[in-house]
């Protein structure tokens, strides 16, 4: 097997993804601020905002950034093999989840790179896969990545449907571009 750098494939872009959808966050509020009082903290609209769906069977958009959160601290936690930090699940505000986002992006500064390269061997056991496992390089490529952008991506639907101003560049966040 090519040998792959776990820790660049899986940390930069999942913090970049999560730095990304504070910012749309960010947006949401002050799409709210334009709107005014109907759409203050705690009112009908902003309730429904961050109870949203994109349809009856998916998860709210307050569940897509926790389980989006979940997923990037889990699998730094499971790469590094070390404690996973346990957030409860109770935001109910926009700054309550950009709390949530800024300190899954903290815990995930705070392990190094040497902690997860050359992990793509480990195995990786999920509590809903009952006596299953992957190797480390499975997870990330076949579950970790696939799933943390599929949450990403619903929670930045679910905000457009609503009518928050976003565009592919709000998701895609910056991009080092250089001179040619």
């Amino acid at each position: 097997m090519e040998q792959t750098n776990l820790y660049s494939v899986t940390v930069p872009p999942m913090k970049k993804a999560l730095q990304a959808l504070s910012a749309m966050l960010d947006k949401a509020m002050a799409h709210a601020e334009v709107k005014g009082s109907e759409w203050r903290p705690g009112s009908a609209q902003m309730e429904a905002l961050l109870h949203s769906r994109l349809i009856f069977d998916q998860f709210s958009l307050v569940k897509q950034i926790q389980v989006a959160c979940d997923n990037a601290k889990g699998a730094v936690g499971r790469l590094a093999e070390i404690e996973i930090p346990s957030f409860e699940d109770n935001e109910q505000t926009v700054e309550e989840l950009k709390e949530r986002i800024s300190k899954t992006i903290e815990f995930m500064e705070s392990v190094q790179p040497e902690q997860i390269i050359g992990k793509e061997d480990i195995k990786v056991s999920l509590p809903y896969f009952h006596g299953k496992y992957f190797t480390g390089f499975e997870y990330v490529t076949e579950y970790l990545l696939p799933n943390f952008f599929f949450h990403i991506t619903t929670a930045y639907s679910i905000m457009r449907q609503n009518g928050i101003e976003l565009g592919k560049t709000d998701y895609i966040g910056g991009l080092p571009l250089k001179d040619l």
